[in-house]
C-alpha cells in the first residue's frame, strides 16, 4: 500500500518526473477525469491508452471542481486517488485544482492525451463552452497529440452510481427512469438553450443577505445573556438580485427594475454582484429609508443561525417614487417577453404597480412571499392573474385562508382564481406539487441529498422555473428544472454563487444516465 501511495504526486512534483522521463526516451501518456466509481470500462481505458507509450499519468479532477451536482463525487479526492494508485497499469496519480484538465497538460507535457470513446462522437453543441477543444490546443501546444482510446465496452459512472449507489428514495428513482423515457439529457438542454435570447423583466425588492460568523465565549457575568465573539462576515445579493442572477444563467436579455435606500443604497456592492447580462433600473426612496439588510448572526463552526435583525422602512413606496416606475413601466413591459415578479412585500409593489403588470406583461410569472415582516398580510390572491404562480404550503394557506385543507384542493383554487396555467408548490423534502392545465396534476420529488443553507433555494427554484414556463417548456420540465436548481442552491451558503448553466446541465446529465 505504502508503493502505492507513492505514486501519488502534485503537479509540480510530476513536471520534474515526466520531464526526466522525456529527455530518456519515455512516451507519456495522460489520462484525466473524476473517477469517481472505478470500474471495467476505467480499466479498458487505461489498458488501451497505455498502448501509445510507457508512462501513463492519471489526473482526477478535486472534489471542490467537481460539478455534477449534490452528492457527488460520491469518493473524496484522496480516496480516488489511492484507488488509481492500486493499479498496477497506471504509473503516477495526480489531483487538479481545476476544472479542466489544462494546468495538468501544461506541468505533464504528454505525448498522448487519451480521451474515452464516448467523446469521439460526443455531439457538440455550438453554443456551449468546448472544454475538450480547449484540452486538445493545450496538448498540441508541447507537440502532444489528442487521441480516443478504442476499447469499444462503454460504461457510466454516473449510470452505475444513479442504479446501484444513489442516495434518492426508489420513488424518486423511479420517476428519474420515467422522464428518461421522454427525455434525453441533451433534448433539455437544447430548450434550455432556446431560452438565451428571451427578455425577461424581473421586478422585486432589493435585499442584502448578511451573514455575520461568532463563536460563543459564555455567560455574561452580570446579565443572563449568552456573549459572543465575532470572527468574520460576508454579504450576499438576495431578494430580485438574486432571481436575477439565476435567470440570467439562462437568458441573456435579463433586466431589473427594483428600489434602494438614498441611505446606504450598496449600489456599488450590487453591481458589483449582478451578472453582466443583467441591465438594472434602480429607482431610489428619499429620506432616511434604507437599501433593505438581513443581518444574520451564525456560529462560526456550526453555521446553526441565532439571531436575524432586518433594515428596512417597513413602509410602501411614496406616490414620487411610484409614478416614475408607473412611467418606466408602461414603455418596458411591452418589449420584454416575460415579466418576473418577486413580492416580498416589503412596500415596492403597490396597487397601482400591480393592476399595470398584470394588465401589460405579455407573460407573468408570480411569487408572493410571507415572512415576519408581512405575514398575513402579503397575499397570492392581492394579483388578479398569472400565467406560472409558485409557492410554499403556507403561502397557500394564507392566501385560500385555509389550513387544514388538502393542498391539491387548495392549489386548484388559487389556479382558478389566479388564471394561470401552472401553478406549482414546493414542499421542501417533498419536492413540488403542480397544478397545469396542460398535464393536470403533477409531482415532481426533491432532487437534493445535503442541505448547507436553505436561504434562496426558493428563489432559485422560482427563476429556472420561470424561464422555463416563459419559454413554454413541458410543465413537468419546469417543475423538474426548478428542483434541479433548489438542490444546487442548497448545496452553497446564501446566495454566494447563482445557479451556473454549465454545473446545471452536468447535473441534469448525471440525473439522466
Amino acid at each position: 500500500m505504502e508503493n502505492n501511495l507513492q505514486k501519488i504526486k502534485t503537479l509540480k512534483q510530476l513536471a520534474k518526473i515526466t520531464g526526466k522521463l522525456k529527455q530518456t526516451g519515455k512516451k507519456i501518456v495522460h489520462c484525466h477525469g473524476v473517477f469517481d466509481l472505478l470500474h471495467p470500462g476505467h480499466i479498458y481505458h487505461f489498458r488501451s491508452a497505455k498502448k501509445y507509450g510507457e508512462i501513463l499519468v492519471i489526473t482526477i479532477t478535486a472534489d471542490k471542481f467537481v460539478k455534477k451536482g449534490p452528492g457527488r463525487p460520491a469518493f473524496n479526492e484522496d480516496l480516488r486517488a489511492e484507488v488509481l494508485a492500486a493499479l498496477e497499469i497506471v504509473d503516477y496519480v495526480a489531483i487538479v485544482n481545476s476544472d479542466s484538465a489544462i494546468s495538468a497538460i501544461d506541468k505533464i507535457k504528454p505525448n498522448y492525451y487519451v480521451k474515452g470513446p464516448d467523446y469521439k462522437n460526443r455531439k457538440i453543441n455550438p453554443n456551449l463552452p468546448r472544454k475538450l477543444g480547449s484540452e486538445q490546443s493545450a496538448v498540441e501546444k508541447y507537440g502532444g497529440k489528442l487521441i480516443f482510446s478504442d476499447d469499444e465496452i462503454i460504461f457510466s459512472s454516473s449510470h452505475l452510481l444513479n442504479e446501484h449507489f444513489d442516495a434518492y428514495p426508489e420513488s424518486t428513482k423511479k420517476y428519474l427512469q420515467s422522464l428518461r423515457k421522454t427525455y434525453t439529457s441533451d433534448q433539455i438542454i437544447d430548450q434550455l438553450l432556446m431560452l438565451k435570447d428571451k427578455k425577461i423583466l424581473v421586478i422585486g425588492d432589493t435585499i442584502i443577505d448578511e451573514y455575520q460568523y461568532t463563536r460563543p465565549l459564555g455567560k455574561s457575568s452580570k446579565e443572563p445573556v449568552l456573549v459572543h465573539i465575532f470572527k468574520e462576515g460576508e454579504m450576499f445579493a438576495g431578494g430580485s438580485l438574486a432571481t436575477a442572477n439565476n435567470i440570467a444563467a439562462l437568458s441573456n436579455a435579463v433586466s431589473l427594475l427594483t428600489i434602494l435606500g438614498s441611505k446606504r443604497s450598496f449600489e456599488s456592492f450590487i453591481r458589483s454582484r449582478l451578472r453582466p447580462q443583467i441591465t438594472p433600473k434602480f429607482f431610489y426612496e428619499n429620506g432616511q429609508t434604507p437599501t433593505i439588510v438581513d443581518r444574520r448572526y451564525l456560529d462560526q463552526y456550526t453555521q446553526q443561525k441565532l439571531f436575524q435583525v432586518r433594515y428596512m422602512s417597513d413602509e410602501i413606496i411614496s406616490t414620487a417614487v411610484e409614478t416614475k416606475i408607473l412611467t418606466y413601466l408602461k414603455n418596458e413591459l411591452p418589449r420584454h417577453d416575460a415579466v418576473v415578479v418577486n413580492d416580498f412585500g416589503h412596500g415596492l409593489l403597490t396597487p397601482k404597480i400591480i393592476r399595470l403588470i398584470c394588465r401589460q406583461a405579455r407573460f407573468l410569472a408570480l411569487n408572493v412571499q410571507a415572512n415576519s415582516a408581512n405575514f398575513g398580510f402579503n397575499v397570492l390572491t392581492k394579483y388578479p392573474r398569472a400565467d406560472i404562480v409558485c409557492t410554499d404550503v403556507q403561502e397557500l394557506q394564507l392566501a385560500t385562508h385555509d389550513k387544514f385543507s388538502d393542498i391539491e384542493k387548495l392549489a386548484k383554487t388559487i389556479a382558478r382564481k389566479l388564471k394561470c396555467s401552472e401553478l406549482i408548490v414546493t414542499r421542501g423534502p417533498y419536492g413540488a406539487l403542480s397544478i397545469s392545465k396542460k398535464i393536470g396534476v403533477y409531482h415532481c420529488p426533491a432532487l437534493s441529498t445535503r442541505i448547507v443553507d436553505r436561504v434562496g433555494a426558493g428563489d432559485a427554484f422560482f427563476a429556472i422555473a420561470s424561464a422555463a414556463a416563459a419559454g413554454d417548456m413541458d410543465p413537468q420540465l419546469v417543475s423538474f428544472l426548478g428542483n434541479v436548481a433548489g438542490a444546487l442552491k442548497l448545496q452553497t451558503v446564501a446566495n454566494k454563487t447563482p445557479i451556473d448553466f454549465k454545473e446545471m446541465t452536468k447535473f441534469i446529465t448525471r440525473l439522466l444516465k
